[in-house]
């Protein structure tokens, strides 16, 4: 059995179909189909069910798979002990949500990579629970959560402050009114992230502060930040969204005393090596140098300067 073989059946079990798997690893199908049947062959057993379009575990991939993850970890933990100090490299995997996956460690991460030639990134997109769930079963090496965060098996670092407003397309009917109020948004139809997103979670928490009765009419429920973008821009009703996803088509709704702000924090396990730690400190470095950069820029816009 080879290393690498350990490594195409979780990428495999991750992805789901050999198809995304091969992209990913940047390897032809057949190649990463024969190496899977050698690596059954060897061990005598079948780990993978293939039917349709997707693969599932069998029992015997399900017990491999956590001899994987174990495996994994401890080439990792070997890796980092014979590496310099200071030195940052391998492959790590991250998980966050639509907004920070879509608007925020693109630019962090392009920084990072720029410095270190011996570091590789891949991004994860997963909601709130489904990140957690990656990061306690070693799925994903760091996740990017909303607080509170109680998990006594995670280290848990402040990441980046986030700010949700109410928000419609430009020629909203909404804007026709001088003053908004709440009573105002409970006639008008809305376009929602999904139930398990932490920013829907955030939102309705709020709306309970202004309002028991506001059972909103939900025209929409979206699992990308970038379609409820795209039906907010098409005037299908009044959504939330992040400050960093807000475009120059859309408008806030600015309504009495409305302030709602979440903070994101970078996650992983007590258990890994010394190289995670590294890259979570590069990371909260690189997010500070933008978030000062895009805070600088836009008070010279703010100036007209």
């Amino acid at each position: 059995m080879e290393f690498r073989q350990v490594i195409y059946f979780l990428e495999i079990s991750n992805s789901g179909t050999f198809q995304k798997a091969a992209t990913r690893l940047r390897l032809t199908q057949p190649a990463l189909s024969k190496q899977i049947f050698l690596l059954e062959k060897e061990l005598g057993v079948t780990l993978l069910e293939r039917g349709g379009r997707s693969v599932r575990l069998t029992h015997e991939g399900e017990r491999f798979y956590q001899y994987s993850i174990r495996m994994k970890e401890l080439w990792e933990e070997i890796q980092n002990g014979f590496s310099k100090e200071n030195e940052l490299k391998g492959n790590f995997s991250i998980s966050a949500g639509g907004t920070v996956s879509a608007w925020i460690l693109p630019q962090i991460l392009k920084k990072i990579l720029k410095k270190r030639e011996g570091l590789s990134l891949s991004v994860r997109e997963g909601d709130a629970s489904e990140t957690k769930d990656a990061v306690l079963k070693g799925e994903v090496d760091l996740g990017i959560l909303t607080g509170p965060i109680a998990e006594p098996s995670l280290n848990v670092l402040d990441f980046l402050s986030d700010k949700i407003y109410p928000v419609a397309a430009k020629d909203h009917p909404i804007f026709l009114k001088k003053k908004i109020r709440i009573e105002d948004l409970k006639r008008q139809s809305f376009v929602f992230f999904h139930p398990g997103s932490a920013l829907r979670k955030a939102v309705e928490k709020k709306i309970k502060t202004f309002t028991k009765e506001f059972g909103p009419n939900i025209a929409m429920e979206l699992r990308s930040v970038e379609s409820v973008i795209k039906s907010l821009e098409a005037g299908l009703g009044i959504g939330f969204l992040s400050e960093y996803s807000i475009n120059s088509k859309l408008r806030k709704i600015k309504f009495e005393d409305w302030n709602v702000e979440r903070k994101f924090y970078l996650c992983y396990r007590k258990k890994s090596g010394p190289g995670l730690a590294l890259l979570a400190e590069e990371i909260l470095k690189s997010a500070e140098q933008w978030n000062s950069e895009k805070e600088n820029l836009s008070h010279k816009h703010r100036k007209g300067g």
